[in-house]
Formats: C-alpha cells, structure tokens, sequence
C-alpha cells in the first residue's frame, strides 16, 4: 500500500483565474453614467424652468385681475354719500392730499359738497401727496362715505357725515370732526341717526413697492386715515394705468361721449366730473422678475387713451387688460323709474 501526496504527479491543472476590469470597461462606463445623469438633469432643468415660468405668469396674471377688481369695487360705489339727497348741490373739487374737515369740500350755505370721482390724466400734474408717482399714469379720486355705522363718540380725528330723518332736526346733514355735532335724529325723533365716515382714497402708479428697496411698479393708495394721508401698496407689477370716463350729456344715467378728461367746449354736461356715468379702465402688469430668454419685443398693447404702446424687450412678462365699470350711485340716480 503505497501513500500518494496529494496533487504529486498531476499535470495540466490550474487554479481558478479572476478576471478584472479593465481602464477602457471603467471610462465607458462613466461616460454613460455622465450621458445619462446629464439627461436626467437637463429634463429636471426643463421641467424646473417650465414650473416656473408657469407659476410667473399665474402670478402675473392674477395681479392684473386683483387691480381690475380691486379698483371696480371702488368705482361702483364712488359718490356714496349715504341718504344726502343733492338738490341745487354746488360740485366741489377738493385737493385730494387735504387732511382738514373743513377743505373737505362740504358747505351747508350755500350747499357744496365734493364729487364722488375725479380724474387726473398721464400728462397732468398730481396732487403731492402720490408719493413716487410712475411718469405716464393716469390717477384717480374716489370720495364716498363709509358703509359701516361709526358709534358717535369715536367720530372725531377724521370727516364723519350724519343725516336726519327727522323733519323737526334744524339741518338735514351735518359733516364734522366732533362728535358733539353729530345731534340729527331718526324718523322717530329720539334716537340718533347713524354717522359714517367720509373716505378719501386715491389710486395711482408708483415707481416702487417699497421704495427704499426695490423699483417694482406698484398700484398704490393714498388715503385720508384721521388727520393724515397714508399711502398704500396694493398689487405688486402694475405698469401702467390708464382711464377713461363716460359722460351723461343728456341726464338718462347712460354715457354718450367717452373722454379723458372733462372737456367743457363739448357741451355744459361734459365739462362737469358729476357726469360721469361709467370708467374704462387700461391695466397693463408686468411680473414681478424676469424670465431668461423671454422676447416681448414684438408686443404692442393698446392702453386706451395713451394708444397703442410697445414696451422694454427686458424679459419680462406682460399681461394688459381692461373692463368698463358703471358708478351705481351716480347713474342710478338719473335713471327713469
């Protein structure tokens, strides 16, 4: 019996070979991973940029809407001067920037009081205190009294109106800052009638938002709030406002000639603000930053009274819109019954 060593006398056998990778495997390897985490990026760029551009115009186009709304909320209800009835009325213009009661326009003898609207076109000069007012635009003054009921105590700081209705009161409307003044009566006779406070609120273009900080074009408001005027930003890229007014000419509630400022050789009725029957109104809004690669060179936008424009190839969006509100109180008080 013999004993072998184990493997003596084998030939031919090998141990099991490993097989690596080799440098070219490796480089072909990146380059598709490259090609492919560059695709997935550029898709992911493209779908980012497209996101975006979608949300800028929503937002663009949101603002101009909340412009036209906001302001045609404010036009319909312009000339609201609670149960003030007119008759043989002398209209004042008051400058709009005035804070004290008594450069309100109100008189009981003779009788004036303020119109409800009037309007400054884009090459008039505007009242002082439309602080940054944007080169071009056209402003506009909306006087009218406050829906809500002031309790007679706190009707002090700013222009309230009562009126009565009650037959034995001396006066039929009372305007003060005082509210010992405020003593007219219901119909019953005993109990006080209601106080409102009188508004003030002019809408305009500004060159900025906030002003120490950005050039964003921005509709503001400048309104009598107590004894000061406090200016507003309301809507974010407004670049341009413009209006124009329809005038009553022959007392039927109704427009019949549309202008841009009362023009007196035109006729008595057009040369008068009280004659406004209804507002167009020109918005044009820009976004709020630019948009890479976006050309509006070629655009042109008719902005009514100021014509057709064309605007800046600056990369930014544009939207311009435009609507014609009626001023309830003022036209529906000639209408016929």
């Amino acid at each position: 019996m013999s004993c072998a060593t184990p493997f003596a006398g084998r030939t031919g056998s090998t141990a099991p070979r490993i097989r690596g990778t080799t440098l070219i495997e490796v480089l072909v390897a990146l380059a598709l991973a490259t090609l492919v985490m560059g695709t997935v990026a550029l898709v992911f760029a493209g779908t980012s940029r497209n996101r975006g551009d979608l949300e800028r115009g929503a937002r663009m186009n949101e603002n101009a809407q909340s412009a036209l709304d906001l302001l045609g909320d404010e036009l319909r209800v312009a000339g609201y001067f609670s149960e003030v009835s007119f008759v043989g009325v002398a209209w004042q213009t008051p400058d709009p920037c005035a804070t004290a009661t008594a450069s309100q326009g109100w008189s009981s003898a003779p009788f004036t009081a303020p119109v409800g609207l009037v309007g400054y076109r884009r090459d008039e000069a505007v009242p002082a205190c439309l602080a940054q007012r944007r080169a071009g635009t056209a402003a506009v003054v909306i006087r009218r009294t406050s829906v809500d009921v002031t309790p007679i105590a706190q009707a002090s700081g700013a222009p309230f109106v009562q009126v009565s209705k009650c037959a034995l009161d001396p006066k039929p409307w009372v305007v003060s800052d005082r509210p010992a003044d405020f003593t007219l009566r219901n119909l019953d006779c005993a109990t006080a009638a209601d106080v409102r406070q009188l508004l003030v609120r002019t809408y305009y273009v500004a060159d900025c938002d906030d002003c120490a900080s950005d050039t964003v074009p921005t509709l503001k408001r400048a309104e009598l709030v107590g004894p000061d005027i406090v200016v507003t930003p309301l809507v974010e890229g407004v670049e341009n406002l413009q209006l124009q007014y329809g005038f009553d000419g022959d007392g039927d509630g109704n427009p019949d000639r549309w202008l841009d400022r009362p023009d007196p050789t035109l006729g008595p009725a057009y040369g008068d603000w009280s004659n406004v029957m209804s507002v167009r109104l020109y918005a044009l809004v820009r976004a709020n930053d630019v948009q890479a690669g976006y050309v509006d060179a070629t655009k042109t936008f008719n902005l009514g009274p100021a014509g057709y424009t064309t605007v800046a190839n600056d990369a930014f969006r544009r939207v311009q819109l435009s609507s014609i509100v009626r001023l309830n109180n003022a036209a529906g008080q000639r209408e016929t019954p």
